[in-house]
């Protein structure tokens, strides 16, 4: 007769194991860190255990010692940057905490691009992941107490967080936000200044679009806090009807 199987607790419930082998001082937060450092300067592929192993000077199979596989690193190092989301102390106005949550999320993202990609790719709900919900949860208390229903105060959180993660990528697609405005303008100017493109610009069937095209300036260019504010006007003018 066949035995169920208990499901292995996640790597975030077992305990630390005691280090052996040819690097006994060995920690999880050690081995974290160091992916951590290969997946911000050469991206996340290059995490591997045969890696770590290198530049922690220790064996290959050592490393199993605290993680069963790759994909268990990976949900540290995600862990681990979703502590980076959490902000300190949480303001009591529930637009100034919200916008404190979108910058800090926006911080994390950008020092570690590899981030959004694979929470697309591995959604795994770890104790900071669940922190940094509880957080964005909670910045909206204050409208909850003044007695707006809780499916419009989920929106207002989805809406805030959805802003974030999607101009973020956007940004991190195009190369990076230091020298964004500079690729953005060129790319612009590129585009719209092909013949074919020209010419159907200069037919009067784009009004508006010719507008923007004479201004040499991207349609999207507005810095990520300006956009999150008209968002949370947008909503502060909402709640006021």
């Amino acid at each position: 007769m066949s035995r169920d199987v208990e499901p292995k607790a996640p790597i975030w419930a077992r305990p630390e194991p005691r280090g052996r082998g040819q690097r006994g001082g060995l920690s999880r937060a050690e081995i974290v860190q160091t992916a951590l450092k290969i997946a911000d300067s050469e991206g996340l592929a290059e995490v591997s255990i045969r890696r770590l192993a290198r530049e922690l000077r220790a064996g290959a199979m050592s490393l199993y010692h605290y993680f069963d596989s790759r994909d268990e690193i990976l949900d540290l190092m995600g862990d681990s940057v979703a502590a980076e989301m959490l902000v300190p102390e949480l303001p009591a106005d529930w637009r100034e905490a919200l916008h404190a949550i979108a910058m800090q999320s926006r911080s994390a993202f950008l020092n570690h691009r590899w981030l959004l990609t694979t929470l697309q790719d591995r959604p795994r709900v770890s104790p900071n992941l669940l922190r940094h919900i509880e957080q964005s949860a909670q910045s909206v208390t204050q409208l909850g107490e003044q007695g707006h229903p809780p499916e419009l105060l989920s929106g207002i959180v989805i809406a805030v967080d959805d802003y974030t993660i999607g101009y973020t990528y956007r940004e991190l697609e195009g190369g990076g936000s230091d020298d964004r405005g500079r690729r953005m303008a060129k790319q612009f100017r590129d585009a719209y200044d092909q013949p074919h493109v020209r010419y159907l610009l200069e037919s009067g069937e784009f009004p508006m679009l010719e507008r923007f095209v004479s201004m040499g300036q991207p349609l999207i260019t507005q810095p990520f806090e300006v956009g999150l504010n008209w968002l949370l006007d947008g909503f502060e003018a909402s709640l006021r009807r």
